[in-house]
């Protein structure tokens, strides 16, 4: 019995730990395994896969201690080591586990930051258990590695139960710029172990995102498939940029064997910009429309919004003929631009009109109307002047030939 207990204590130890076996500064290391499946019924064949990897970079001098050594692998011009020679790669199967195929497949280098799988064909031994084979790196002129393959024939072991928080979110929907909101954050435990002490706290928000109280709130525990909540209120600048932000959120825990741990999420707001398109300036050239004359009729319409008005269109009423449509396209918040309309007057006269304009933004589509008056001018009557002015010469006339016939006289 006392034995049993020792073996799955030292394969938890291997499992748990996740560590690498090196030979001293040797570099080649064994980072991973695989078994396939991996839990064999007796007598059952498998597949064992086992990666290693060169740990060395470039920048991996000789220590000092090493520096007066006799190694001869060692580079006397750079003052590192070069990649190890790896003379053969076994796996040994001791007296329960037979190995089938791939020993001695493997011989060489692995350059620096490389890795390299090798594969071995395993048959299970005939009775359950948790079974060690043991797989053998010979480095030439170096120290061997040796590294424990754990295989379990048939036997259930629990794998360390821990806890797994899911981040969720939920808010009142988009969010207008210069707009204060919460956020409501819910944290479900979908694991399999309870989670204590947890704290969810906002990292980070950026200079136009801001928090308006704390930026934390916490939760003494979270059973498995329990669920809890907390609200965080943000407000943002009326000049943030429209689109989707990403707040980093920091998930700190303790669990019952592995003390705390810390995970990162992420909220997602989504800011819309929303754009204000009125009437800025009216415009006529001529300043002054006479009528039955032609004349350009100038609108310009100002978007005092924080999002892009797009699809800009303005169309009038007035009873004349010309173009009475202006297509403008896009006013970026705080622009303006022209709608030019090009007429040709009617008779004289106040003519009421409406403005029509629609644009769209990140909310939708929109139209505002303006109720206007153009007015058309009549000719000056000159009819009077030049009556004044023909009795003007002919006051002119009489007065001079009453002066010469004085004269005269």
């Amino acid at each position: 019995m006392k034995k049993h207990v020792y073996t799955l204590i030292f394969i938890l130890c291997i499992l748990i730990s996740g560590g690498s076996v090196q030979a001293a500064y040797s570099h080649i290391a064994v980072t991973d395994y695989q078994i396939t499946p991996s839990v064999l019924m007796p007598e059952e064949k498998g597949i064992v896969t086992v990666t290693l990897s060169n740990t060395k970079t470039s920048g991996d001098t000789i220590p000092a201690s090493l520096e007066t050594g006799t190694n001869d692998e060692i580079s006397e011009s750079t003052g590192v080591f070069p990649s190890p020679v790896i003379d053969s790669v076994f796996l040994n199967g001791k007296k329960d586990i037979d190995v089938l195929a791939g020993n001695g497949q493997f011989e060489g280098q692995i350059g620096p930051g490389q890795s390299v799988q090798i594969s071995f064909v395993i048959k299970a031994p005939p009775a359950n258990g948790i079974y060690f084979a043991e797989l053998l790196i010979r480095l030439r002129n170096q120290e061997s590695i040796k590294y424990p393959i754990a295989v379990n024939v048939n036997t259930p072991i629990s794998a360390v139960r821990q806890p797994a928080l899911i981040l969720s979110q939920s808010s009142s929907g988009p969010i207008h710029p210069g707009e204060s909101f919460p956020v409501r954050i819910s944290l479900t435990n979908r694991g399999v172990s309870q989670a204590k002490d947890i704290t969810v706290r906002v990292k980070e928000t950026g200079t136009s995102i801001a928090l308006l109280q704390t930026n934390a709130f916490h939760i003494e525990k979270l059973k498995q498939g329990e669920e809890s909540s907390g609200e965080i209120t943000f407000n943002t600048d009326k000049n943030v940029n429209p689109g989707i932000h990403k707040i980093p959120i920091e998930i700190l825990y303790t669990t019952p064997d592995k003390g705390e741990i810390g995970t990162s999420e992420t909220l997602s707001l989504d800011i819309r910009g929303e754009a204000d398109v009125s009437l800025m300036s009216i415009e006529t050239d001529p300043s002054r429309i006479m009528k039955n004359t032609p004349f350009d009729l100038v609108i310009r319409l100002d978007n005092s919004g924080t999002g892009d008005a797009e699809a800009v269109r303005a169309w009038i009423t007035l009873p004349f003929l010309g173009n009475k449509e202006a297509f403008i396209g896009r006013i970026e918040p705080h622009n303006d631009a022209p709608a030019v309309f090009i007429l040709d007057s009617g008779e004289s006269g106040e003519y009421p009109y409406t403005l029509h304009v629609s644009y769209k933004d990140d909310w939708g589509e929109h139209e505002r109307t303006e109720n206007l008056t153009l007015t058309v001018q009549s000719p000056p009557d000159n009819t009077s002047s030049i009556i004044l002015g023909i009795l003007l010469l002919i006051g002119g006339f009489l007065g001079y030939r009453m002066w010469t016939r004085r004269g005269d006289v």
